[in-house]
């Protein structure tokens, strides 16, 4: 019996973290270039309870209580990177993948990242940067790495993909992973990456966004299975919890 309570409150926390990945998934629907987590369940043979009731010296231990069949648990997070619908704006510092590949940006240490989220703006020294103050990195016409500075307003991207800065002619650097599940991602909506990226010739567009790939219809449903499913684990805890009770109480007690 007591293994049926480990079985259902694992139920209850795994439908806990979905909520609370799908919760976050909700809140960025409206952040340009963001990408939906998806959660991968463990098999039930993989899951592993233990607890740290056992005391030596004062000192609580992992103390191992086997395999639990029947059981859930979380593992791991998967971000799916499908593409997402582009919106026209008509901003001239909104730009859009459509394709593959990151725009790479770097911080004022020259850590490098990279994102979907082309909303750009233009820094006092007129460089094009993130909403976060991060450069966006470009290619010169020798396809060097360079800080894109466009000075002002006025400039477009040709149908070539590239922009003409009056001191240069550059292009956007757009960064591609063989393997995206490598990436990290940070609260910001960045990726970052030890592995040295491809670099590819992705379609730029200038005056569009690229909208998050999540699907308000399948939040809304996710979460009524998810609320059900942990529902049903609670009951089932608290009739085990109950029937323990009785047993504890009723039949070993001395009339």
């Amino acid at each position: 019996m007591i293994r049926g309570l480990y079985i259902a409150a694992s139920g209850m926390i795994t439908r806990q973290i979905q909520q609370e990945n799908l919760s976050n998934d909700a809140a960025n629907i409206n952040t340009p270039g963001y990408k939906k987590d998806k959660i991968a369940l463990k098999t039930f043979q993989d899951v592993m309870v233990e607890n740290r009731d056992k005391i030596i010296n004062g000192k609580g231990y992992r103390n191992p209580l086997g395999n639990l069949g029947m059981a859930v648990g979380i593992d791991e997070v998967k971000t799916d990177y499908s593409q997402g619908i582009l919106e026209e704006t008509n901003r001239n510092l909104d730009f859009a993948i459509n394709g593959e590949g990151f725009f790479t940006v770097v911080d004022g240490d020259g850590n490098k990242f990279y994102t979907r989220n082309g909303r750009f703006k233009i820094d006092s020294e007129g460089y094009l940067t993130t909403m976060e103050g991060y450069k966006v990195l470009g290619l010169d016409e020798n396809d060097n790495e360079i800080e894109i500075s466009v000075k002002d307003l006025n400039f477009e991207l040709s149908s070539d993909g590239t922009i003409n800065t009056g001191d240069n002619i550059v292009k956007f650097y757009i960064s591609n992973f063989d393997d995206k599940q490598n990436l990290i991602k940070d609260s910001s909506n960045n990726y970052t990456s030890d592995i040295e990226p491809n670099i590819v010739n992705s379609d730029v567009k200038q005056g569009y966004l690229e909208k998050s790939n999540v699907d308000a219809t399948e939040i809304i449903t996710d979460m009524i299975k998810i609320m059900r499913s942990y529902e049903a684990n609670q009951k089932v805890l608290q009739q085990m919890d109950e029937t323990l009770g009785k047993a504890i109480n009723e039949v070993g007690s001395v009339k």
